[in-house]
């Protein structure tokens, strides 16, 4: 199938901000007082009443429980509560290994990581909405973090803030933690039913998230029946993977993928494999496996980072998996196609009619990783999402590039991984670190953002300033370039 010409993003037009108030995109006005009484923001959620605060006009909850698990456990219901439960710092995150960019001072400087603090109890949402108890029915935009699937967290970035999207465009903005890497992904189905999920439960994590956003979010303000779940790199392809689960239909309305479909996840010989490895290498006698839930999880995300390494020279050396796999489906492990929490590739018809009434924006930034020219991974595979869910008679399908430079450390970024967040958040100005700042770049900003809210309320991403943006596979291309004398 012939691929079209897609939706491109080239620079902003400026802005005046009016005098005596504050501009869209400001995360807080620093005038306005906290209101940090229990008084002030409580919701009654249905595991227990929880104790927020009150920035500029929205109601911010951090840190609040949606579930509890034992390690490679679906998780259940947390355990209920009738004292009211502080809920203004963010909660724990999910182990994981070190960033490797912790060594870059470029990196740390323009991503401005918060890693927080780990723990293996880390599943919490966190929620920003301009109104709770009001029967606003407010659409719910629901944010998967990057990272793939063994790093990150819903608050690692300053970008994933959702001030801005409540106050100013109207939706309710949730982010959460969920279970990474060997805690979400080690699959020991072969060691029997008990371990029949485990491969998932990262992903079965999410599900669970979705279902207390269904059952709660109305409390705060928002929509159930108007869920539009978003994500970025690792966060894009737990989107992808959401629309081929079964357990996830009904749950969303709308998808956004940035910079992370996937089309094809892992067969479960190999995942299986990786699992015998990871056993072997932690010396357990495989009558005993319940014993690797005791194993220090030091030990263990070793273990598990070995047998990966391994499976993949094995992959490479005997030719039993595609090339164009080995990196994207092994890097750091993926979900498990298992027959039951995943029945079928993400690609396949079975998988797409899951997902076929769901209108989608797919699209990549201009250099992702690759600075001098575009990017020969991530485009294809958004390319080829977009066509098979055009090819199957899907709901439409929104193409887009973004290709946006920034102008930090001597625009070494380019229109880098990542970049398009905080436009998409609009919070341009709060992560200066990354864009730079600026008139243009703030005013991109504001309608990036508004034309992701619009979709999330109408199914369309359309908004003033932009031309009419057509759907997959009719041919678009936009372009907004800069009014700046």
């Amino acid at each position: 199938m012939r691929i079209q010409t897609y939706f491109i993003l080239l620079a902003a037009v400026s802005i005046t901000a009016a005098c005596g108030s504050p501009a869209p995109g400001q995360v807080s006005n620093a005038a306005s007082p906290l209101e940090t009484s229990a008084k002030a923001a409580t919701v009654v959620t249905v595991s227990g009443p929880v104790a927020g605060y009150v920035d500029g006009g929205v109601y911010i909850f951090k840190g609040i429980p949606y579930a509890k698990a034992d390690r490679f456990m679906p998780a259940v219901d947390p355990q209920p509560w009738t004292e009211v439960r502080h809920s203004r710092a963010y909660g724990p995150t999910c182990p994981q290994d070190k960033r490797t960019g912790w060594w870059s001072d470029d990196q740390a400087f323009a991503m401005h990581w918060d890693d927080g603090f780990p723990d293996e109890d880390c599943l919490r949402v966190n929620v920003w909405s301009a109104g709770i108890n009001d029967s606003g029915k407010r659409p719910v935009m629901v944010w998967l973090h990057g990272g793939g699937f063994r790093a990150g967290s819903g608050q690692e970035l300053i970008s994933y803030d959702g001030t801005n999207l409540a106050r100013d465009h109207g939706v309710v903005v949730v982010t959460l933690n969920h279970r990474l890497n060997v805690l979400g992904f080690l699959d020991l189905s072969a060691y029997g039913a008990k371990y029949a999920r485990s491969g998932n439960v990262g992903m079965t994590d999410i599900v669970k998230a979705l279902e207390w956003v269904r059952d709660n979010i109305a409390a705060f303000g928002g929509d159930p029946s108007n869920v539009t779940i978003f994500g970025q790199s690792g966060g894009g392809g737990k989107v992808s993977t959401l629309m081929a689960m079964p357990s996830a239909k009904g749950l969303f309305s709308k998808a956004i993928v940035e910079s992370g479909s996937i089309t094809r996840l892992m067969d479960q010989r190999v995942s299986r494999r990786i699992a015998v490895k990871t056993v072997e290498a932690l010396k357990l006698n495989p009558s005993r496996i319940d014993d690797i839930a005791n194993v220090p999880y030091e030990q263990l995300l070793a273990a598990y980072n070995s047998a990966l390494e391994s499976v993949r020279e094995e992959a490479r050396t005997d030719g039993t998996m595609p090339a164009n796999m080995l990196d994207a489906i092994l890097y750091g492990q993926v979900p498990v196609v298992d027959g039951d929490v995943i029945p079928a590739q993400p690609s396949t018809p079975e998988a797409l009619a899951i997902s076929k009434d769901i209108p989608v924006i797919i699209g990549t930034t201009y250099h992702e990783f690759t600075r001098d020219r575009e990017d020969p991974i991530f485009k294809p595979l958004a390319l080829q999402q977009a066509a098979d869910r055009s090819a199957a008679g899907c709901a439409p399908v929104y193409l887009y590039q973004f290709t946006w430079e920034s102008p930090v450390l001597d625009g070494a970024l380019g229109s880098t991984h990542c970049i398009e967040i905080p436009f998409v958040f609009d919070n341009v100005a709060l992560h200066r670190t990354f864009t730079g700042g600026g008139s243009e770049a703030v005013e991109l900003g504001h309608r990036m953002s508004r034309a992701w809210t619009n979709f999330a309320k109408t199914g369309v991403p359309s908004t003033e300033g932009f031309p009419v943006w057509e759907p997959y596979p009719k041919k678009m291309t936009i372009n907004i370039e800069s009014s700046i004398n």
